[in-house]
């Protein structure tokens, strides 16, 4: 079941009744798409809209009650923060219908150790997340995938993730999720390193004594 986003209609637009609601733990919200004839500006309150923000991204379904009316399932297109404190002071929501699939992006969760990175390879992490399409029911908030089996040289693909079969991905299915890389070979730099080493503490290199005897 969606979790349900809570909120009021605006009785006034613009940056001084925006600044006005965020002053009193109001944040501004509009709500557009499937559903309404056109955008609807209404307030959320913020403690509650923050807290499900922890858990819920863009991408993710929810249901938007307007107090008094009707309640509109919807997904978070949107979430803008304060540059500097970092609260949320404003969220689009898309109308969406939930008998009509969607296409949106999933996030793209790693997990485990590769075996190669145990071994001293480098895990590099090329893609974060992948375009979907499904029912909004069938959506899930993210897609779990297990990288322990990685060795050194190997690489994951998207043909690779393990999907809901009511989830089609739509990304490019050759695209690399993550691969483990062999470790550099500092050893290569040691001798550079050394000599630099030995001027900066003024000892002079082998040619150098030997011109001067």
């Amino acid at each position: 079941m969606a979790e349900v986003v809570v909120t009021k209609k605006r009785t006034a637009t613009g940056k001084g009744a925006s600044h006005a609601d965020r002053r009193a733990g109001r944040v501004p919200v509009v709500l557009y798409g499937e559903g309404v004839a056109e955008p609807v500006h209404l307030v959320a309150e913020q403690g509650r809209l923050e807290k499900l923000l922890t858990t819920h991204g863009p991408g993710s379904i929810v249901t938007v009650k307007v107090e008094g009316e009707a309640e509109h399932p919807a997904m978070i297109k949107e979430v803008q923060y304060h540059p500097v404190r970092g609260n949320v002071v404003h969220v689009d929501f898309q109308g969406i219908s939930l008998t009509k699939k969607l296409r949106t992006v999933l996030p793209l969760a790693l997990k485990g150790t590769p075996q190669g990175v145990k071994e001293g390879g480098v895990l590099q992490h090329q893609l974060r997340e992948v375009e979907v399409e499904c029912l909004p029911h069938d959506l899930p908030e993210s897609i779990a995938v297990d990288i322990s089996g990685l060795d050194v040289g190997d690489a994951l693909f998207v043909r690779d993730l393990e999907v809901p079969a009511a989830v089609k991905v739509l990304t490019d299915q050759n695209e690399v999720i993550a691969s483990v890389l062999a470790p550099t070979k500092e050893e290569e730099g040691e001798p550079a390193a050394a000599e630099a080493e030995a001027a900066e503490a003024g000892e002079a290199p082998a040619a150098e004594e030997k011109d001067k005897e």
